[in-house]
């Protein structure tokens, strides 16, 4: 897949997600659709250039505004909060190095981390390219990347299809192989 399939295929989802959005906001009542305005969720939140970073700060954005719970500030259960986060952090580091460590081919356990972790998307390599780089098949990538994902207990990246549509494609494929074999 091209690039500009890639495009063309985004372009057809924002589409599609934008006119369920507005069908969603239709369908709020009048004092859903004024509680959701005062919340700046009128209209549906979409990248427009293309690399799925927004295009200003998202500091700026009503969704990332913080009030601090003054009550934890006072008990000091940041603390708690922080000691957890470095915990569950180091969990996840220690995963990710092993992981890297423990195959035989570091660069392309790197390649498919970079792709399950998003990081690809930016540098426009795709799992084709990736395949073609080692020598191995896009399948075999996938795999790979899928595996990542699910030991570092992560959701599959843009780059990657959903657990459904991989489960949808495996039984189209096993259907085809039976369909051949008899």
């Amino acid at each position: 897949m091209n690039s500009d399939d890639y495009a063309k295929k985004q372009t057809k989802r924002d589409a599609q997600y934008e006119r369920d959005y507005e069908a969603w906001v239709k369908s709020m009542t009048l004092d859903e659709r004024r509680q959701a305005e005062k919340l700046g969720l009128l209209k549906p939140c979409l990248q427009r250039h293309g690399n799925g970073a927004p295009d200003h700060d998202m500091a700026d954005s009503p969704a990332a505004s913080h009030t601090p719970d003054i009550a934890a500030l006072v008990d000091h259960d940041d603390e708690v909060t922080e000691t957890h986060a470095m915990g569950s952090a180091t969990e996840i580091l220690r995963r990710l190095v092993a992981d890297i460590v423990s195959e035989d081919n570091t660069r392309l356990t790197i390649d498919c981390l970079s792709i399950a972790l998003g990081l690809r998307v930016y540098a426009g390599d795709s799992m084709t390219h990736i395949a073609k780089r080692h020598g191995i098949t896009r399948a075999a990538v996938s795999k790979r990347c899928v595996d990542i994902t699910e030991r570092l207990k992560l959701p599959p990246s843009r780059a990657m299809r959903s657990e459904k549509a991989r489960n949808i494609y495996q039984r189209s494929q096993l259907k085809r192989y039976r369909s051949q074999k008899s």
